[in-house]
């Protein structure tokens, strides 16, 4: 008699599936894992920038009871810390009248900043600058316009003037400088030039710098100014602050580009530091108008993450 095997062939089939559930299960778990985990990164990130704008707002907050606590008086570069739970906020505040207005500043302000800062070529330059910002300089619908009409057969491309209509002789939307960056838009200013004149430059001035506040390499380079006028204004700055006839009879002719203002626009350079290592910086211009329902006013606002050196380190810590 044929003894029958106790072994069911079935038994192979079930151990198999459970064995291919198993290998699915884990392959999920993992999947899962790995979701959960750049969830969690996505939070974590998302977390970081929360509370560095908390920083930031805050730091503007001071910045703006700093500026208001000058009540008139010349804004020098000063500096304030905050620190929250969180991390810590580093603010630094100087006076944006003391730079030059490329919006108002007129062309032979242009071309001795150029010239300071070594274009062979700067009155050129400034020449360009200043009929490109005053729209004396062709716009695009204008070089459009003085195109002959096409021949026939080809495309007729942009609607034209009609016959007896001027073309704008205003500047467009694209030539109105709100970043000095703009400032590359213009064929005759290479990137080169744009880079050195930037630190001088500014659309929230005046027309004419604030001589109690400007750096001295900005007094450097406005016209008719030599080193010996420069060594005797920051010598009043800091002996008079508050005596402008001093500071305006060493102006002299440079009078015309550099004046004492009475009020100030601050430009905020803000850097964070998280408890996690998270770090940032923004620079914000901000300005108190009076007799504004406001406490102050943003101009503008401009973030971007960036590592702290040494030195910042040693601040923080």
């Amino acid at each position: 008699m044929r003894v029958r095997s106790r072994l069911d062939p079935r038994r192979g089939v079930v151990l198999v599936a459970v064995l291919w559930t198993i290998a699915l299960l884990s392959a999920l778990a993992m999947a899962a894992g790995a979701g959960f985990r750049g969830f969690a990164g996505v939070l974590a990130v998302n977390r970081d920038r929360v509370q560095a704008e908390a920083l930031f707002t805050a730091g503007m907050e001071a910045g703006a009871n700093l500026l208001a606590s000058y009540q008139g008086r010349p804004l020098t570069p000063t500096e304030t810390r905050i620190s929250l739970s969180t991390g810590v906020a580093r603010v630094r505040l100087s006076d944006e009248l003391g730079r030059i207005d490329i919006n108002r500043a007129p062309m032979e302000v242009f071309a001795s900043l150029l010239a300071e800062v070594g274009a062979p070529d700067a009155g050129e330059v400034a020449r360009a600058i200043v009929l490109w910002r005053d729209g004396q300089a062709p716009t695009a619908a204008q070089r459009e316009a003085a195109e002959p009409p096409p021949q026939q057969g080809q495309s007729a491309g942009a609607a034209k003037p009609q016959q007896g209509e001027k073309p704008p002789d205003k500047r467009d939307f694209e030539q109105v400088f709100t970043n000095v960056d703009q400032l590359s838009q213009i064929p005759a200013v290479t990137p080169d030039y744009a880079r050195l004149v930037a630190p001088y430059v500014t659309v929230f001035g005046a027309e004419t710098v604030n001589a109690a506040t400007a750096p001295p390499q900005i007094l450097r380079a406005l016209p008719e100014m030599t080193a010996a006028k420069v060594e005797q204004i920051l010598e009043a700055r800091s002996v008079s602050p508050s005596e402008p006839a001093r500071v305006e009879r060493i102006l002299g002719p440079t009078a015309r580009y550099a004046k004492l203002a009475t009020r100030s626009v601050a430009r905020l350079r803000m850097t964070v530091a998280l408890t996690d290592g998270y770090a940032a910086a923004a620079e914000a211009v901000i300005v108190i108008l009076p007799k504004d329902r406001q406490p102050y006013r943003v101009l503008s606002f401009e973030q971007q993450r960036t590592p702290i050196d040494v030195g910042e380190r040693r601040f923080f810590e």
